[in-house]
């Protein structure tokens, strides 16, 4: 075979000022020059500022995340592609914590320590290696069935989950994940086994080591199909800005007003605050009445804030599911009804034409 010969674009080239070598250029445009970005969210912080969110709002000080989900900036979708199709993040053998940060752009290489980065995005750079798909030994052999208890999630066969299992507050969360923290470009309604084992590390307080998880899942857009999109684009705008990338001349997309995670969001998710706080009303055990000593109930008989939580999803699923089929009972009775008019207009068509037989022939 003949040596491979690493030429540098000609001058002439509309992308030559970004690329040493062709190398380089044909792997933008074979992987992320078609490639479409997930459109960046951020958290309305006036959103926890009420008792509904009260669970939420700890989650995400104790994850040191509260400044990360309201980061908002404009950002450069050309660029972006470009520093991904060369993205390389090269760790440590001795130490996986460490880790180098690295990409070209404008024929330079630039690199990023694994702490300079967590300072960038408002991370701190501490807690578990976990990256969202496999699920640390010292959690316990048992991590996925925790979860799905934790949650109450009864998974079937061939059958996908839906975020309507979830509390507004924990449907908020997921959103968060999957928009925010490690946005996907479809399947948001659903929930997958990822989702719930991050959620599940949340909820018990485990701390995740956030640069590390989100490094990992920019290394999967890299290496996704030149189909998906890739997401994180405004936190490359911070990059650019930290290592005084010039990006005056480059074209800027701004996010759009539904960008915002707010009572907004809430509503499209058939969810309000006042619905919220009816639910938890109707959680909260009744209070105690005035009774005779012997009538009254020991701490063992009284129905706990889970058990009533259990049997609220499982009514508002039964009623679902009925709501459901009697859509499809109302549909068929119209069908039927349909088809039950063509033929009588058929027939009725028959019988005159046979009287205009008759008629003729007499």
């Amino acid at each position: 075979m003949e040596d491979i010969i690493y030429e540098a674009p000609p001058q002439d080239h509309p992308l030559e000022k970004y690329f040493t070598t062709y190398d380089d250029l044909n792997t933008y445009l074979l992987t992320f020059a078609n490639r479409k970005e997930i459109p960046p969210r951020y958290l309305e912080i006036s959103l926890l500022n009420t008792q509904n969110f009260n669970t939420l709002a700890r989650i995400l000080n104790e994850q040191v995340l509260m400044e990360f989900v309201q980061i908002r900036d404009n950002y450069y979708l050309d660029l972006v592609g470009m520093a991904y199709s060369t993205l390389l993040v090269e760790f440590n053998d001795e130490n996986e914590t460490e880790f180098m940060f690295k990409f070209k752009i404008f024929k330079k290489e630039f690199e990023i320590g694994c702490s300079e980065l967590a300072n960038i995005w408002n991370l701190h750079y501490s807690g578990c290696l976990f990256d969202g798909k496999k699920s640390l030994e010292e959690w316990g052999p048992d991590i996925k069935q925790q979860a799905f208890e934790l949650f109450n999630i009864q998974r079937q066969a061939r059958k996908k989950v839906l975020v309507n299992i979830f509390t507004m507050e924990m449907r908020v969360l997921h959103y968060l994940l999957n928009y925010v923290l490690m946005p996907r470009s479809s399947g948001h309604g659903h929930v997958k086994d990822e989702d719930v084992i991050t959620m599940w590390a949340m909820m018990n307080d485990i701390k995740i080591n956030w640069t590390y998880f989100i490094v990992q899942h920019m290394l999967r857009f890299k290496k996704g199909l030149s189909t998906s999109g890739f997401g994180y684009v405004c936190l490359w705008t911070r990059i650019f800005r930290y290592l005084h990338i010039d990006v005056s001349g480059e074209e800027v997309k701004r996010m759009v007003p539904t960008s915002v995670i707010n009572i907004r969001t809430l509503h499209h998710m058939g969810r309000d605050l006042g619905t919220q706080e009816d639910e938890e009303h109707q959680q909260e055990p009744p209070p105690p009445q005035e009774q005779a000593p012997q009538e009254q109930a020991g701490p063992s008989e009284q129905p706990s804030m889970h058990n009533m939580m259990q049997a609220l999803l499982r009514i508002e699923q039964t009623q679902t599911s009925m709501g459901n089929r009697l859509d499809r009972i109302e549909k068929n009775q119209a069908r039927m009804l349909r088809k039950i008019r063509r033929v009588e207009a058929y027939t009725f068509d028959e019988e005159e034409a046979e009287d205009d037989d008759d008629e003729f022939w007499s």
